[in-house]
């Protein structure tokens, strides 16, 4: 415990021993136990780094970042919001506001919320900023909603949510959705609204006797009176761990929410998790883990998730772009895409994901409550490209926040493509591999096996154009059938990078899709592109 303390006092040296305890509530692993101690035990005694990819926020700690973009402000539609947790003077946390004007490109500090009972050391932590997408009583729409773990070394704590109507610049307090009844946390607010109009505050729970911490969710029809606490996630084993909520709504209506659960030992201690609502307010069974998130080759995040819908070139579900503090391998291992990864979904989240390269690089981030910690993503308005905010350790010893956007649809050329390469085509949408159906000749998907049949050889033929050649000098077609290679321009491809090792096969403004799914999988066609991950393929061609 004194050596956290100490690797902490580095990041923000001008503040209160207190403070520095309250600023252990931002461990990797979700919520620190009530004692303050992390619920982990790797949280490094002398953290001093290099920084990380993009641009430095503010000179000085930036804990727990948030991003929104203004949709219900008026003429301030558009501009990008950001907040952090830092600590100045005596001790005060502060919620430090920072807007832009330009997509994301710079930021400048327009406000700040200096809660009295987060200051002289007594605790801030966690914070959300959200603005409201309807009105909810007397609170109009486009009001913004600050909330974030207060009192930590001042306990009982309590989830205090402030109020702006001038675009950040000011702030008023409005209520607490949740006060702690006795000594232990209560940790990460999260906002949504559900299908009724009601306002949801989530957030994770550690003053239950019988439960380690657990998920929770309580109403409001005004935003100050708060009502039918339940919980959304919790176990039967009291030792579990449910946290670090947050809440998207898809455009068909449902709610997607992403959180952790530590406390599961082995290679999925603090795996990243997810459910779905139809109302935003009814999650199913508490007790059910929900769904892991993974791709077609198994990799998946632990720690610290966040999640954002993004606009898709005209689909209507668009899509979701995941991230979580450490990228790991199916077999556990750490993945060399490890804080540099995003997962993206077009299937509102069911069957597998794939990787995209995120804006900010983190370099080896690890369990750990600066890198990599809960960043937040926020797509640019026509879905092509995402805002990253990521917190890291900078060589100074303090945590600090960086910035930068990146493309969300792949670089849209042959990068990474080989003349010569050899590779097995897997589905990102089915998790099955590109062969030749049996006793046929024309293109299949099965499950992957490495055999000679699912190995494809990609040969240049021009600029960013392509054969894709099976065993035995045969092509394949861009009608989908596997024929004898003529050389033609029937057999022509162009390979999109669309991810990080996936790629598109365009032929004639047309796509190879894999229909179906990994249980009930469909004929492989070719179709007019469209962006779904259907037409999305994971191959090894550098």
């Amino acid at each position: 415990m004194l050596n956290q303390l100490r690797g902490f006092a580095r990041t923000v040296a001008r503040i209160l021993p207190a403070v520095v305890l309250v600023a252990t509530a931002c461990v990797a692993g979700g919520s620190p136990t009530a004692s303050g101690v992390p619920a982990v035990s790797s949280v490094a005694p002398a953290a001093v780094g290099d920084g990380a990819g993009g641009t430095l926020l503010r000179d000085g700690a930036g804990l727990y970042p948030r991003a929104i973009r203004l949709q219900h402000s008026g003429a301030a539609n558009g501009r990008i919001l950001a907040e952090v947790v830092t600590f100045v003077g005596n001790g005060d946390g502060l919620g430090a506001i920072y807007e832009s004007s330009d997509e994301g490109a710079s930021f400048r500090q327009v406000g700040a919320v200096a809660d009295p009972e987060s200051a002289d050391g007594q605790g801030l932590c966690c914070a959300t900023l959200y603005e409201l997408p309807r009105a909810v009583g007397d609170l109009p729409a486009g009001t913004l909603l600050w909330s974030a773990s207060v009192g930590a070394s001042d306990r009982p704590m309590s989830l205090r949510i402030w109020r702006s109507n001038d675009l950040g610049r000011t702030w008023s307090y409005l209520s607490d959705c949740a006060d702690a009844t006795n000594t232990r946390g209560l940790w990460e607010p999260e906002f949504s609204v559900a299908a009724d109009g009601q306002l949801v505050c989530h957030y994770s729970d550690e003053t239950d006797p019988a439960q380690n911490q657990k998920l929770m969710e309580v109403r409001s029809a005004d935003g100050v009176h708060w009502t039918d606490r339940r919980a959304t996630v919790t176990s039967d084993d009291s030792r579990h761990r449910p946290g670090m909520p947050i809440v998207r709504r898809l455009p068909n209506g449902s709610y997607f929410m992403t959180y952790e659960i530590c406390a599961l030992g082995g290679q999925y201690d603090c795996a990243v998790f997810s459910r779905t609502s139809r109302d935003g307010w009814n999650w199913g069974d508490p007790k059910d883990r929900g769904v892991q998130p993974r791709t077609a080759d198994g990799k998946y995040f632990t720690h610290t998730p966040t999640i954002a819908w993004s606009a898709n070139e005209g689909r209507r579900d668009g899509k979701l772009l995941l991230i979580g503090q450490i990228l790991q391998n199916a077999d556990g291992s750490v993945a060399d895409g490890n804080g540099r990864t995003i997962l993206v979904n077009s299937d509102n989240g069911t069957g597998p994901w794939y990787e995209i390269a995120a804006p900010v690089e983190v370099p080896n981030p690890y369990n750990n409550f600066c890198p990599n910690y809960s960043s937040p993503l926020l797509p640019s308005e026509d879905g092509r490209k995402v805002l990253e905010i990521a917190s890291a350790w900078a060589s100074d010893g303090e945590c600090k926040a960086y910035f930068d956007t990146g493309s969300s649809v792949g670089t849209g050329d042959d990068a990474g493509v080989r003349d010569g390469a050899t590779s097995s085509l897997t589905s990102a949408a089915t998790a099955l591999c590109l062969g030749i159906a049996v006793g046929t000749d024309h293109a299949g998907q099965g499950s992957c096996d490495a055999t000679a049949v699912q190995r494809w050889q990609v040969s240049k033929l021009g600029e960013g154009s392509y054969a894709v050649r099976a065993a035995g000098d045969a092509c394949l077609k861009i009608d989908g059938r596997v024929e004898p290679c003529d050389k033609g321009a029937g057999e022509t491809w162009n390979l999109v990078n669309a991810g990080v090792g996936y790629y598109q096969l365009k032929a004639d403004g047309r796509c190879l899709t894999a229909d179906g799914s990994t249980a009930r999988p469909g004929p492989i066609t070719v179709q007019a592109c469209d962006n779904n991950q259907h037409q999305v393929w994971k191959a090894s061609l550098s």
